[in-house]
């Protein structure tokens, strides 16, 4: 299989995205449920900041599209921080997950989330409203979620393939300082530093939880050792297995 690493812009993510819900509106998922159960149905990629996380997701979403036969078929689509955001905030799109998943799927989120918290902070609602539209993307299928601490938010969803995606700290400093164009050594350092801390304490104050815990993950893999196109064979060879 020929692996493609190509950039896409916000206009083509957002309609990749589009193409996915008009597909849940018209199909519905319970069929497809029934079928996937035991297969892999979704990714969550969790990552080392400076790590090229959606573009791994993106190739590989491009790969398993072009394996999709008939155009009846539900696409994958990339989810990375922004664009679940951008789902969260947007209550027709989010109504329209909400209205198609069925009771079971619900009744498990529900158990499970409620089960995390004791008290319920604005924070925590705004939290428990992005975990929910997490959990609801996971459910339907055919999404790769990036960031976010999507692996422990679907955890106990079955059908999942969660990825992380890691580098020595060296490297990933000299690939933000590079992409970043920030000159400073020392202060590419300090914002790799601050970024891995930042992303470790969103799962840890909402989860009581670390994204580091590698019993977490199917696979943990070394972008320096590995690259882009390394991981995205390895992933897809994760999927021919599971099917």
């Amino acid at each position: 299989m020929e692996i493609r690493i190509k950039e896409v812009s916000k206009k083509d993510r957002l309609k990749q995205v589009e193409e996915q819900f008009r597909s849940w509106e018209v199909l519905g998922t319970k069929a497809e449920a029934e079928k996937a159960e035991k297969k892999t149905t979704f990714v969550t990629i969790s990552r080392e900041y400076g790590c090229a996380a959606f573009r791994i997701g993106n190739a590989v979403a491009e790969a398993l599209n072009a394996e999709l036969r008939g155009p009846s078929q539900i696409p994958w689509a990339v989810y990375d921080r922004k664009l679940v955001d951008l789902v969260c905030e947007d209550h027709k799109l989010n109504r329209t997950l909400v209205e198609t998943l069925d009771r079971q799927r619900k009744h498990v989120f529900s158990d499970y989330i409620t089960g995390i918290f004791t008290g319920e902070p604005s924070s925590i609602k705004v939290f428990k409203k992005c975990a929910s539209t997490i959990f609801s993307l996971a459910s339907h299928g055919r999404v790769i979620l990036i960031g976010r601490a999507s692996s422990l938010i679907t955890e106990k969803l079955a059908g999942g393939l969660h990825v992380r995606i890691v580098a020595p700290l060296d490297w990933r400093v000299e690939q933000v300082a590079a992409f970043e164009k920030i000159d400073s050594p020392g202060e590419a350092r300090r914002h790799v530093q601050k970024m891995d801390a930042e992303r470790e304490k969103f799962a840890s104050d909402f989860l009581g939880r670390s994204v580091n815990e590698p019993d977490i993950y199917h696979m943990v893999l070394n972008q320096k050792l590995l690259g882009i196109e390394g991981i995205v064979e390895l992933i897809l060879k994760a999927f021919e297995a599971g099917k």
